[in-house]
């Protein structure tokens, strides 16, 4: 089984919302490797954070047309990793040995990616709602947990949960049955629509109401999942969680939501109430053991209500194991009813 740094390299992942990344470079730490990030005049580049001259730390440097400029001794590094200038020897020859290892980035949906990799396995997930204004969107802080990428879709995607982790928020305890429903398997991830009685907070002292909330999951392996949210009590609203591997049991998510524009306190309420509904999911999730995403079923007792999370841990190993998504279950990987 490849470890996550091995598995999942070839694979963009984000490190920064682009908004974070202005005129000075921005640190990141993408699966186990630390990467300094910044602007140039074309785009957005990522290098490993520390200068092959002397280990500065280039975040402490400064973004100039020719590159990135070391604080140190002001050696100028170009996006692809090699050195352009070299003061101390001014029209001297530089050095071949003079490169910053160099990855891809780029910038898109609000996000910074990195593939570490010199060729993508796969394109970015695909949503182009974000991309054609019609939409609002509203972030959240970037969620820093100890535990997996991986672990943290499959709670995104757990059904079962929400009517235990989620009281007080919107989890309804008197629903606690989750009926059928069926879970598509796909070549790039998997898709499922259930219909959920959440409730919705009463207004003006009204006690809550049930709202029969109807949730299609779409997700991009590896990390990457859409939630779409149709109330009919509430605002019908998008929601992205995109887990960034720090290592296989520490990651980085970002959260950010798609809302009509004309919800002009949807963004106050979204931050409000989603913030308090992650901190119910990280205080379970910082608990489960083993931290890391597990490498195949074992310990571990299923129902059908597990299907989602289990489908997804599914299409997860067979990325590990450099198979084919939408092949045969990976060995292990039975045990479900």
């Amino acid at each position: 089984m490849r470890s996550y740094r091995e598995a999942f390299s070839s694979y963009w992942h984000p490190v920064a919302y682009a908004s974070e990344l202005k005129d000075r470079p921005l640190a990141a730490r993408l699966l186990e490797t630390d990467l300094v990030v910044w602007r140039t005049g074309s785009g957005v580049a990522a290098t490993q954070r520390h200068c092959a001259h002397r280990g500065a730390d280039l975040c402490a440097g400064e973004p100039t047309a020719e590159g990135l400029r070391c604080a140190f001794h002001g050696w100028t590094w170009g996006p692809e990793g090699a050195c352009v200038r070299l003061p101390s020897r001014p029209g001297g020859p530089i050095p071949p040995s003079a490169r910053l290892a160099a990855f891809r980035a780029t910038e898109r949906y609000g996000l910074i990616w990195v593939c570490l990799a010199p060729e993508p396995a796969a394109p970015l997930p695909h949503w182009p709602e974000l991309e054609d204004g019609a939409l609002a969107v509203v972030h959240l802080p970037r969620l820093d947990w100890d535990a997996s990428a991986g672990r943290m879709i499959e709670i995104v995607l757990d059904v079962a949960h929400l009517s235990w982790v989620h009281r007080g928020t919107f989890g309804n305890p008197d629903e606690q049955e989750v009926p059928p429903y069926e879970v598509e398997r796909r070549e790039d991830g998997v898709h499922a629509r259930i219909i959920y009685p959440a409730l919705a907070p009463g207004l003006d002292g009204a006690p809550p109401k049930v709202d029969r909330t109807t949730l299609t999951y779409d997700v991009t392996l590896p990390f990457a999942a859409r939630l779409a949210f149709k109330p009919t009590l509430f605002y019908a609203h998008t929601v992205y969680a995109i887990a960034s591997p720090v290592s296989e049991e520490k990651m980085r998510c970002f959260y950010f939501a798609t809302y009509h524009p004309r919800l002009r306190h949807f963004p106050d309420m979204f931050v409000k109430s989603e913030l308090a509904i992650l901190e119910q999911d990280r205080r379970v999730l910082e608990g489960v053991r083993p931290r890391a995403h597990p490498t195949d079923f074992a310990g571990e007792v299923h129902t059908p209500a597990d299907r989602l999370p289990i489908e997804y841990r599914r299409g997860v190993l067979a990325l590990r194991l450099g198979q084919h998504v939408d092949g045969p279950a990976p060995d292990g990987a039975g045990g479900m009813p």
